[in-house]
């Protein structure tokens, strides 16, 4: 039996595409030799345009799009597997052992790529706040259409590691185009995360909502639209601005398949329920008045009606009442008809709240301050937190993303992804929902750790990053939810396990064996970094198997030998060398879902090969088992 060796490396956006077509039309795929002699299955695309008839494009027919310089690669950039990998973080985490929580830091696009294994299809919401463009942002490392690593070094703009880290002037010719690059790449990326019911929600400014609007529009489908969200982050004018007073930004609201997706709705708010009242003291409680003519026009309900002062009341003109005459007099005998308070007004219909058959308001698609917060709302909740002013510019209030995560409809064990964490507002909202209803909804927050500037109130309190403000964030906020919840908590987990985002945790040979030389075959005998712990193999491992990185892990010895138990036998590892039969037997009692060891761990392709044989015995797998379920590094 072949030995198989993890590719450690991301899956591609056109892995998951070629498995979604195989579920759909198999027909169209053929088996093929590789050049490695192996058969694999590819698609033919005649049989493909015979399954689709007329619904391809013929190359000559016009069409409508958007496009911007630099958009083809944005494509293949997205869709390109990365070889970095997730290295944890345990001493910057909070209550590693239990938390379901992730922080990561690093460029979103690379981590996206390495979750798409272990959370496709998992993310029931996904809120972003992205750089809004307006002329001074910071931007991510993306140049999709020219190299400007010249330039970049020129200019300092390249970090230590070699990242390229530029902010995204005005006065570039590329201003928009750069701007839709990173974005759409992200997005085409992050829509995989999406489970079938899940939604996203992305604040924007007037600097690019109508170019974010045509991406969505690609990416998501321009028929699962919602809305687009209006927000009054201001509560009061700016009398200093040119032309208008900006008061409100947008949150683009898609789903991943609007008729899977079901809004969540609102609960009835105190103002709406001031609006019903007892005037008469009917026994049946608060009422309000409901217009008793209609515009449809229906003869039989043209009549007059005689007030109780006696005065004689005709339906507006052009209209009739909503009640038959029998109707009508069923209802005046069980008190339902009001008259006014002297007997002599317009009849109207009595609505009871105590018999409104309620499932919720309807949301409505402007987001007022007074029921979601403003961003000086926010930034005194961060102020209220750290003690410090001006901290993290422009945070969202807890109170807006609570509305979108009602309007998302979260269930209790929802995983909420953020992939611009900044102040880490999203991680808050989800920590306070749980308390408030007893769930146990996850995140994830994804923040590149930008610097902060010199001089600048959040470094003069001692945070480098913008990683750093977040997570202080969590933990205070964590903190003060314990505490205002007290004994009635429920186990709420207000951890996070911090991951960083890394170069692969292995030397190039082990990618490219076959350009290793006899001179440097020497220096290549070990293929792991030096640098590398077995936890950061263990997590490399999770990441490229697709195993969810918040799962429990423990520790056991077994014969001298270190195991790693990832939640009860989802995937046992052991990177320690010369392994005895009673270590083997030891790991096959957990009946472990996937088995990982370092080639390093054996000193003969013998011991490599009996391996199998002996985990197909203990388990009782068959071969197409075994070989799927043990490999190796």
């Amino acid at each position: 039996m072949e030995i198989k060796k993890r590719p450690l490396q991301s899956a591609s956006t056109s892995d998951f595409t070629f498995e979604a077509l195989q579920q759909i039309a198999p027909s169209a795929f053929v088996e093929v030799r590789g050049e490695d002699g192996q058969l694999t299955h590819k698609i033919d695309f005649d049989i493909l345009k015979e399954l689709l008839g007329e619904k391809i494009a013929d190359e000559q027919e016009e069409r409508f799009g958007f496009y911007w310089v630099g958009k083809q690669e944005v494509k293949r950039v997205a869709a390109q597997p990365t070889r970095q990998t997730l290295r944890p973080v345990e001493e910057k985490s909070v209550d590693w052992d239990n938390t379901q929580n992730l922080y990561i830091e690093g460029d979103n696009l690379e981590v996206l790529k390495l979750l798409q294994r272990a959370y496709l299809g998992k993310v029931k919401m996904i809120y972003i706040d992205p750089p809004y463009n307006t002329g001074n942002d910071f931007v991510y490392n993306d140049d999709f259409a020219m190299s400007r690593e010249e330039q970049d070094e020129a200019m300092g703009n390249l970090d230590e590691e070699g990242n390229r880290l530029r902010r995204n002037l005005d006065s570039s010719p590329r201003f928009h185009s750069d701007w839709c690059s990173m974005i759409y790449s992200r997005l085409l990326v992050a829509r995989t995360l999406l489970s079938n019911d899940g939604v996203i929600f992305i604040s924007i400014d007037d600097n690019e909502v109508h170019h974010l609007r045509k991406i969505c529009d690609e990416v998501f489908g321009a028929t699962n639209f919602i809305a687009q969200l209006i927000w009054e982050r201001a509560y009061s004018p700016k009398n200093d601005a040119k032309y208008i007073s900006n008061s409100h930004d947008y949150i683009m609201m898609f789903a991943k398949n609007i008729d899977s997706f079901t809004i969540g709705r609102l609960e009835r708010t105190a103002e709406a329920n001031a609006r019903y009242s007892n005037p008469d003291n009917d026994p049946r409680g608060v009422w309000k008045a409901s217009d008793m003519s209609v515009k449809t026009y229906n003869a039989a309900c043209d009549y007059p009606i005689t007030t109780p002062s006696g005065k004689i009341v005709e339906p507006p003109a052009g209209r009739c009442w909503r009640l038959s005459r029998n109707a009508f007099r069923e209802r005046l005998q069980d008190n339902r008809i009001w008259f006014g308070p002297n007997g002599d007004s317009t009849p109207a219909i009595k609505r009871f709240l105590s018999e409104l058959k309620f499932d919720g308001m309807a949301p409505t698609s402007i987001l007022f301050y007074k029921e979601v917060g403003h961003s000086q709302e926010g930034s005194q909740e961060v102020t209220a937190l750290f003690g410090d002013k001006g901290v993290f510019d422009g945070p969202k209030p807890v109170r807006l993303l609570r509305r979108l995560m009602t309007l998302a409809n979260l269930k209790d064990d929802s995983v909420v992804l953020d992939f611009f964490s900044g102040s880490a507002t999203t991680a808050h909202a989800v920590m306070k929902l749980n308390a408030e209803d007893g769930g146990k909804r996850k995140y994830i927050m994804v923040q590149l750790p930008e610097e902060t500037p010199e001089n600048s109130p959040a470094r003069k309190a001692g945070y480098k990053t913008i990683c750093e403000i977040g997570q202080e964030r969590i933990r205070r906020a964590g903190r003060q939810i314990k505490e205002e919840v007290g004994l009635l908590d429920n186990g709420l987990d207000i951890g996070f396990r911090v991951l960083c985002l890394d170069s692969s945790n292995m030397e190039e040979v082990y990618f490219e064996p076959h350009q290793t030389t006899q001179e440097n075959l020497s220096l290549q005998v070990e293929s792991v970094k030096p640098d590398r712990t077995p936890l950061d193999l263990l997590f490399g491992c999770m990441v490229d198997w697709g195993v969810e990185l918040s799962y429990p892990i423990r520790k056991e010895s077994v014969e001298g030998k270190e195991l790693y138990i990832v939640n009860e036998g989802a995937l046992v590892a052991c990177f320690d060398e010369e392994l005895s039969q009673e270590t083997i037997e030891g790991i096959a009692q957990y009946n472990p879902q996937r088995v990982i060891f370092l080639e390093a761990c054996f000193t003969r392709d013998a011991d490599k090969i009996n391996i199998y044989e002996q985990f197909k015995q203990l388990c009782s797998w068959s071969d197409e088992e075994t070989y799927k379920r043990i490999q190796m590094i």
